[in-house]
This record gives structure tokens, sequence and C-alpha cells, in this order.
């Protein structure tokens, strides 16, 4: 199911509106992977479900927590292992990354960031996921704060609902 929508060598982002499902998609993608996934918590949601025993112990995820004093000493390590080793990258999630950094305007930092991890996965063959809490608005995808989501080519994008209490992944 998921495998089959998120393959290796790829750029994904996933829209969601409840961060529940959310949680629930990264966690099965997390336990199918055969290959090491880091996991870089901005918002601390799944981090904090992980370390009180909520999961089952996840034994091949590496939580990166940043905060916006440490990020910039963080990244070239990233870069290099991103670009050196094939890995599962997760960025969870862009609402929280926006909101933590210090910057006039964080979109030009995010996106940047994201643009650079992307050109340095294709090296290593890695997937990169980025999480994004977003909705429909006029036919583009905006997060919550009306703030615009830009979407780069050769990225897969997913929103996650629920139907009938199942996860539903649809392809947009």
């Amino acid at each position: 199911m998921i495998t089959a929508e998120i393959l290796p060598n790829t750029r994904n982002l996933i829209f969601y509106k409840n961060a529940f499902l959310k949680i629930d998609f990264i966690t099965k993608i997390i336990e199918s992977a055969n290959i090491p996934v880091v996991y870089f918590d901005f918002d601390l949601l799944f981090s904090g479900y992980c370390e009180s025993g909520y999961f089952k112990e996840l034994t091949n995820i590496e939580f990166i927590r940043p905060n916006s004093k440490n990020l910039k000493d963080i990244l070239p390590n990233i870069i290099a292992k991103i670009s050196s080793q094939k890995i599962i990258l997760i960025l969870d999630s862009l609402n929280g990354f926006h909101s933590f950094l210090d910057d006039d305007n964080p979109a030009r930092f995010a996106n940047s960031l994201i643009m650079l991890l992307s050109a340095n996965q294709k090296f290593s063959q890695s997937t990169l996921i980025i999480t994004c809490s977003a909705q429909k608005k006029e036919g583009t995808w905006v997060l919550p704060t009306g703030r615009h989501i830009l979407e780069f080519e050769n990225m897969n994008k997913f929103f996650i609902t629920e139907n009938d209490k199942k996860t539903v992944i649809e392809s947009i």
C-alpha cells in the first residue's frame, strides 16, 4: 500500500488535516522501511508519542529535534548523510518548521532547504518525505496561515484522509 506509492529516490509531499492520521501513516512507512529513517521532528508530536511508549519501539529511526539555534549546525551532517547513504528523510512538519525560523521570510529558507535536500538525495537514491497540515483554497494548497506552499517539480503529492475509520491516501 504505502511502498507502492512512495518509492526509493523520490520526493513526497504529504498533506493532512488530521495530525493523528499523519502519525499513523508515518508509522507505517517507518515500520515497513528496511533502510535507516532520519526524522526531523519540528513539531515534536511524533517523537513525543514514541518516547511515551505509545508506539512499539521503532529501531531503525534517528530522531532529530532541531530548534532555531541548532538547525544550521545540524544541516551539514544531514546533507552529507542524505547524499552518501540511502535513507528515508522525513521532515515533519513544514508548519512546525516555518513557525520556529527566526527569519523574516521563513518560506524562502524552508523552500531552499527542501530543494537542497532534494538535489542531494538523488546521489544515494534516498527518499524525502515532507508532511504539511494544509487545505486546498481556490485550487491551491495553502498552510492554515494562508501561506502558499511551493510545489516542486517531480514531487509526489498525497493527501491523507479517513473514510469509514480507515486511512485513505489520495495521490494528487
